[in-house]
């Protein structure tokens, strides 16, 4: 098996056990089919992450898949089923969410914030286990606040994910954050 083979494969999770490694198209697939509940996580070298985060990457909605009416995603709305979103306001269909124990920023055009960081090898977006977030930074601009989320992206590499909320979103997000004792900064 090449290192390409390897890499699409993760050990799957489905309450306390565990199965895999399996390949990332028959996840996905499984999933789809109902075989594969939605709630199982998959191990990403890190942390055990859940599987829509996966099925978000291939950016499909298939409503044959859907378990029932509270599981389908609005076109306008977040990309996940997230238990609390907020959706930037500078960049139409980027949001930032609390997904399970993971603060998510998704979505949205490419931006060159974006480009600059795909060129040195960083996340532009994605997932970070709240347990694995260093800080989140709170800046305040005169219209919205600047939301800086930052975790280690190698052993001593720090890399930041960025959106824009307004004001009364921001301070949602921070009391969300703060009552999972994130470490908050402000400026």
């Amino acid at each position: 098996m090449s290192n390409t083979e390897e890499d699409k494969t993760f050990p799957i999770k489905v309450e306390d056990e565990v199965y895999g490694p399996i390949d990332m198209n028959r996840i996905i697939a499984d999933v789809k089919s109902g075989e594969l509940t939605d709630k199982a996580k998959f191990w990403d070298g890190e942390d055990w992450v859940p599987v829509p985060i996966l099925l978000n990457e291939d950016k499909w909605i298939d409503e044959e898949w859907i378990n029932g009416p509270e599981m389908v995603v609005d076109e306008d709305g977040p990309p996940l089923n997230a238990s609390s979103a907020w959706e930037d306001v500078t960049r139409k269909g980027r949001w930032v969410m609390i997904y399970g124990d993971h603060l998510v920023m998704e979505g949205g055009n490419l931006s060159m914030d974006d480009i600059n960081q795909i060129i040195i090898g960083e996340p532009r977006s994605g997932g970070i286990p709240l347990s694995k977030l260093i800080n989140v930074n709170f800046k305040d601009l005169e219209e919205h606040v600047e939301i800086k989320a930052s975790s280690f992206h190698k052993m001593y590499e720090v890399y930041i994910l960025k959106s824009y909320l307004s004001k009364e979103h921001s301070n949602e997000l921070m009391k969300e954050l703060k009552d999972t004792k994130v470490r908050i900064t402000t400026e």
